[in-house]
């Protein structure tokens, strides 16, 4: 059927990059592993697509429960990246130069798909808010455990 829509609409697809996802509450096991076949025109043959527990698409990461977790491990891997930077360049850099790094190498990671994964388990967004913290107390030279709140204000984040 879906070769068939395929051809019906001359697309092709692209068999080594192809794979799916079951989605289903974290709670409900699989009770069987479905196999899905397509021919692949290339081999001649049919070919087993791979069941993947995650998924990128269109740059966010999507896993099989929707929790989030891995896309929101991989904006905190990017983010602490740059933090790493900021915290380097804050020694050399005025502020409103600091604040522009952040606005343009940390703010898409945290609003690009915000929509869908924004809605995420709230202790795994607790690490996207402790980064920005760290990284508004890198910019303005303050300690960790000094409140924030006038940073973000100041900062118009």
């Amino acid at each position: 059927m879906l070769f068939d829509c395929l051809t019906a609409n001359k697309l092709t697809l692209n068999i080594k990059k192809t794979n799916f996802v079951i989605f289903r509450p974290a709670q409900r096991k699989l009770t069987y592993h479905p196999k899905i076949k397509i021919f692949d025109n290339d081999q001649n043959k049919n070919v087993a697509l791979e069941c993947k527990e995650s998924v990128r698409y269109l740059g966010v990461i999507i896993d099989n429960n929707h929790s989030w977790k891995n896309h929101i491990d991989h904006v905190t891997i990017k983010i602490s990246q740059t933090l790493g930077l900021i915290c380097k360049l804050r020694h050399f850099l005025p502020i409103h130069t600091l604040l522009t790094i952040y606005r343009s190498l940390v703010t898409p990671y945290l609003t690009y798909g915000l929509i869908a994964w924004g809605q995420a388990c709230k202790s795994y967004l607790e690490k996207l808010l402790k980064l920005q913290k760290r990284a508004l107390c890198f910019i303005y030279f303050t300690e960790r455990n000094q409140h924030t709140i006038p940073l973000f204000i100041d900062a118009g984040v």
